[in-house]
């Protein structure tokens, strides 16, 4: 159960941010212009380019990020229900492209996952031998507990990664029940991924207003499936040297997350958001560094076996 939990949590590894509200640049010939082609609601007037341009100005504020929270994940599975909770931190640097996160237990360390420029990492060092998984960047292993792994996927699921210009408000709604009425109001913009990870080949956010922190982000495969979703609530602002307070970014205090094969949830709340250099180490975005410490008693590589797809 714990090593599950470990891999899950490993797999939660991003803060859900989002810029604060701003007004739409109507001078843009070209948003006007989606704004007409745009589905009749009215959460659409601006069009897609406009929440578009917003997000990524808040993706831009925050190159670097950390912070400290709990997780809870439940699931299901033959033996039944289960619940497990742990405290989690989290850092990345440069945008995303160098990421840690850290999972205690009752004061033991059940998971440590990062990633630099080329390849992410889970260390389990709970497992029997303790192991070491890496993986290069946009590279899926088949035995996840996702049915898609590193940061791409998860910095875009939790609103981290910046959104396409070519992004169009479409007509949809969320095909969970419990969250229709909250998408109702908001306006659906969708985008495929220049190059599909595993089975997921575009994402769909529902935005209110340019600048809003997202409602709900959806990963969809190829048939326009649900793989995983997330909900975003809670928004708390984060102090970013050299920007104005009225301009510092969002993040979503409290994520919802979901897998849709399964059936499992993390619930995400981080309570300490901030820019603090003291926890932004080299180290701990070094793989080398933390082999030293972790002293991993197995080391399974999925770039020397191939492990390149999911079915």
């Amino acid at each position: 159960m714990r090593k599950w939990f470990a891999c899950a949590v490993a797999c939660a590894v991003c803060a859900c941010i989002s810029a604060p509200q701003k007004s739409a640049d109507s001078s843009t010939a070209t948003i006007a212009t989606d704004a007409a082609n745009a589905p009749p609601h009215s959460a659409c007037a601006a069009g897609a380019l406009a929440f578009v341009r917003a997000h990524n100005l808040c993706v831009q504020a925050l190159q670097q990020f950390a912070s400290r929270g709990s997780a809870e994940l439940r699931w299901k599975d033959e033996q039944g229900d289960h619940f497990e909770q742990a405290q989690i931190e989290l850092a990345w640097r440069d945008g995303g492209e160098r990421m840690a996160l850290r999972a205690d237990k009752l004061g033991e360390r059940i998971a440590w996952a990062g990633a630099d420029s080329t390849q992410w990492w889970i260390f389990e060092p709970k497992s029997e031998p303790s192991r070491l998984i890496i993986g290069a960047r946009g590279m899926v292993p088949s035995g996840s507990a996702l049915p898609f792994a590193g940061p791409e996927s998860v910095m875009e699921l939790l609103a981290a990664r910046a959104w396409p210009e070519n992004a169009q408000c479409v007509q949809g709604q969320s095909q969970e029940s419990e969250t229709q009425t909250q998408t109702k109001n908001s306006c659906c913009v969708q985008w495929s991924l220049a190059k599909p990870i595993g089975a997921w080949t575009s994402s769909r956010a529902w935005v209110q207003q340019p600048g809003a922190l997202p409602v709900r982000i959806e990963l969809l495969n190829v048939q326009g499936g649900v793989i995983a979703s997330s909900e975003l609530s809670r928004p708390l602002s984060v102090q970013v040297d050299g920007v104005p307070q009225g301009a510092w970014p969002d993040i979503a205090g409290t994520t919802q997350l979901r897998m849709s094969e399964g059936g499992g949830r993390w619930n995400i709340f981080w309570d300490a958001p901030g820019t603090n250099a003291e926890r932004l180490k080299d180290r701990l975005f070094d793989l080398a560094v933390l082999r030293e410490v972790m002293r991993p008693q197995q080391v399974r590589d999925l770039r020397d076996v191939g492990e390149n797809s999911v079915p």
